[in-house]
């Protein structure tokens, strides 16, 4: 069975569904065959049923968007007229996979090919963009997306490889941390994540994919044990293909000195807890690999999330790592590397016969995998303590309130809530249910 896109029952706060009731009425006294029709369809299929659901908003959300030309849209599909639909409403409905052009400034298709993921799902690209793409950062034209694959980085920022020196085996666990700077500084979250993963962790390798501006290096004394800062192309893979040479090459992944070996990154805040009281609850777990939650919303089955992995002493002694990095290109897109890289990678240790598992155990078994657990933050740090948060859930990707997520931080950890404060100075970003429905509020 398909699993349910969290984003596509993520919009229903109570205004929200008052707003498409009072629309579905409308709707099917002015079409009472076309509302038919498509009730029958959501009876057969719990997607389409969520799709009739969302109708008036994302109608509203079509006419609302300054990157869809009604004029012309009309003008190029003549079939407008014996439909009896308005451009709008035809739109949103009917499928045109060639073209999905809701004006000459917005290409759904291309928007369509370079998030494979929204195509996977049956969502309309217009739709998307407006009320997700926009505050997750998906790219919407070619142009676009070659800029945020070849970044631009400061003049006199410069590649950097070097060591601060090892620590003695205490904790028997080494991490390899992906990070990325477009302004060649190493931000205050990194600081406090590295910081947080030391109390776990003998010996960090900071591995950026970017270069750092002089003397940025200096913040990493005392938290990291090497540094290897370059872009690469590669993405958060690259940076932990980059490190685990890095590592393997010191001596930190031999046997006596690395019981675990953990990919950490950036997308995250962390700690929002400390690191410790996730470790100790997992070394009471019969797992060769593990991470913080599963996923299956773009990969129709359960594979562990990127942005934390812990790899055990069988994955290491087999050369599973290098093996699943030799199999692969060393520079990748976004989307390759998510479908060949992350979702990839627990199949292929799944393959060679290691267990993995997750931090996360929802409660109710059936409601596993089938959705992205990262969208609920709130839910992930009180019932399942969580001590990492996404830096999406603050930028509108989140289907809970930033506001009462950061009072949730500041509780816990006071030096994490202001470096997100200093990211987002004014206030976080609202959730996207209340954008959309506050854009249109302002139609």
């Amino acid at each position: 069975m398909a699993s349910r896109p969290e984003h596509m029952v993520a919009f229903f706060t109570p205004v929200a569904i008052v707003r498409s009731a009072a629309g579905l009425v409308a709707f099917s006294l002015r079409h009472p065959r076309l509302f038919a029709r498509l009730l029958r369809e959501g009876v057969r299929d719990r997607r389409a049923f969520i799709r009739l659901l969302r109708l008036p908003i994302d109608l509203r959300t079509i006419r609302c968007s300054p990157l869809f030309d009604r004029e012309w849209y009309a003008a190029n599909h003549p079939e407008i007229v014996r439909s009896g639909l308005s451009p709008e409403l035809h739109y949103l409905l009917h499928d045109i996979p060639d073209d999905w052009r809701a004006s000459p400034d917005f290409p759904g298709a291309i928007y369509l090919e370079l998030n494979p993921e929204v195509r996977a799902e049956g969502l309309n690209p217009l739709v998307h963009y407006e009320q997700y793409g926009r505050f997750i950062g998906c790219p919407a034209t070619r142009t676009e997306a070659a800029a945020r694959e070849e970044p631009v980085f400061p003049a006199d920022a410069r590649g950097l490889d070097l060591g601060f020196g090892d620590e003695p085996p205490f904790h028997v666990r080494t991490a390899l941390y992906a990070a990325f700077s477009r302004d060649g500084r190493i931000p205050e979250r990194d600081l406090l994540y590295l910081k947080g993963l030391r109390e776990v962790c003998d010996n960090i390798v900071y591995a950026a994919n970017s270069p750092l501006l002089p003397g940025e290096e200096e913040k990493l004394r005392g938290l990291a044990s090497a540094a290897v800062c370059r872009w690469h192309g590669g993405y958060d893979f690259g940076s932990w293909r980059i490190g685990l040479r890095t590592a393997s090459e010191r001596g930190w992944l031999a046997p006596d000195r690395c019981r675990e070996l953990v990919f950490a990154n950036s997308s995250c805040y962390a700690p929002v807890r400390p690191f410790p009281g996730m470790f100790r609850a997992m070394e009471r777990r019969r797992a060769d690999f593990w991470g913080l939650t599963f996923n299956r919303q773009r990969s129709g089955t359960p594979h562990l999330q990127s942005f934390f992995l812990v790899f055990r002493r069988p994955v290491l002694d087999a050369g599973a790592l290098e093996d699943f990095f030799a199999e692969r290109p060393e520079r990748a897109t976004r989307n390759e590397a998510i479908d060949r890289f992350e979702i990839q990678l627990t199949d292929h240790l799944r393959r060679r016969g290691f267990v993995p598992d997750a931090f996360v155990r929802p409660f109710f078994p059936r409601l596993r995998h089938t959705y992205n657990p990262t969208t609920r933050p709130l839910d992930l740090i009180r019932r399942y303590k969580s001590p990492l948060v996404k830096t999406k859930a603050f930028t509108g990707e989140s289907s809970q309130s930033p506001e009462r997520l950061l009072e949730l931080v500041e509780r816990l950890n006071p030096d994490l809530a202001t470096a997100i404060r200093l990211e987002a100075p004014s206030r976080p970003a609202p959730s996207i249910p209340e954008a959309v429905v506050r854009a249109a509020e302002t139609c």
